[in-house]
């Protein structure tokens, strides 16, 4: 199965950049996608889930894709997020960790359960950031944020865990945690301590779906489009530039 990689590329838009692999080979390409991904990019491989699978695919040298294998994951694949050569694969009950040493054959490393929910997933260093959302999503009715520690990837655990209004996608980048919470805004938290993350600035007035934060500007989705804020100054970010999308 082969087709051009470009398409993916303008449905992603929103969501998803590229850039080099840290110097080491400028031609393996690798991305950063936002936390509601459906499909993730590292080391010349694309992954995307569907309900039920992962799918892998090689970029060739023309941008088509040529797939190669596929991988049961059971009901409810709903994100994923890739890192470090490390997939993190969010389920309505679980993050399912995948090494990707071996790009194109992933092998399934753990789990971490939890109840079921709508679950975006971030990670950074050793830490894995998770928002479980049931509100408007499940029928009950418990919103919450949970830091995981994922230093041995084969076996995560759950450090420290936070209430919240209405969790959707999430961002993290050094000390900071960007968390959305649709139309109750977008929280800012910092992260230094992962047993006592503290609030640093609520924008109640910003609609907030998903955010991408990279080097000082945070890309962000929402009502309102694509929207890109300067946030160099944690307890005031400054809009920078709006792209409107037609309801």
């Amino acid at each position: 199965m082969r087709f051009n990689i470009t398409i993916l590329f303008l449905l992603a838009a929103t969501a998803f950049s590229c850039e080099d692999s840290g110097g080491n080979d400028a031609n393996s390409l690798q991305g950063k996608g936002g936390s509601l991904a459906r499909f993730a990019i590292a080391n010349n491989h694309l992954y995307s889930v569907d309900d039920e699978s992962l799918n892998v695919y090689q970029i060739l040298q023309d941008g088509s894709l040529g797939k190669l294998n596929s991988s049961d994951l059971g009901p409810g694949v709903e994100t994923i997020f890739a890192k470090n050569g490390w997939l993190y694969i969010g389920k309505n009950d679980a993050m399912i960790i995948y090494d990707v040493t071996n790009a194109s054959n992933p092998q399934y490393v753990a789990s971490y359960s939890h109840f079921v929910a709508c679950d975006p997933v971030v990670v950074q260093d050793t830490l894995a950031f998770v928002t479980l959302r049931t509100s408007n999503c499940r029928t009950s009715d418990f919103n919450t944020l949970d830091i995981i520690n994922i230093k041995n990837p084969q076996s995560p655990q759950l450090l420290s865990n936070y209430s919240l209004e209405s969790p959707y996608g999430l961002g993290v980048d050094g000390k900071l945690l960007f968390v959305c919470e649709g139309d109750r805004g977008l929280k800012v938290l910092d992260i230094s301590d992962p047993f006592n993350a503290v609030m640093v600035k609520s924008y109640p007035d910003v609609h907030a779906y998903d955010v991408i934060p990279n080097n000082g500007v945070l890309i962000l989705t929402g009502a309102d489009g694509i929207v890109q804020y300067d946030y160099r100054d944690h307890s005031a970010i400054t809009k920078l530039s709006t792209i409107p999308v037609s309801q």
